[in-house]
């Protein structure tokens, strides 16, 4: 990718202060090459305001297999009970994931990211 100004843009993975109760998850998230995490919230208990995390990930093509095909079906199999996850893609010519779920499902969330953390496109 070439800037306006001519200089060659890479992806460099940048320190950024996140909510202490999805640290681990935007961490995992953001060890996958060339996803960039954008928005997180911790959420709060009791499902009133479920965890999220924004991002982007390339393409639709690119995005939506890994949402629909890789960390969907995971998390639809561990989040039982009356816990909630939730993958979406939306936003046009520059597609954004977002991944929400209840803060009591943060756990088994983060453990499915183990999990997915070295998917490679």
């Amino acid at each position: 990718m070439v800037s306006i100004d001519e200089h060659r843009q890479v992806w460099a993975k940048v320190n950024a202060q996140v909510d202490e109760g999805i640290a681990e998850v935007v961490c995992l998230l953001n060890s996958i090459p060339d996803l960039q995490t954008l928005d997180s919230c911790q959420g709060t208990p009791l499902g009133v305001k479920p965890a999220h995390v924004y991002f982007y990930y390339g393409d639709w093509k690119n995005i939506c297999h890994f949402m629909f095909e890789i960390l969907g079906p995971q998390l639809a199999e561990a989040v039982t009970g009356n816990h909630i996850a939730s993958v979406e893609v939306f936003n046009g010519s520059n597609p954004m994931g977002k991944l929400s779920f209840d803060t009591e499902a943060t756990n088994v969330v983060t453990s499915v990211l183990r999990r997915v953390a070295n998917y490679r496109p």
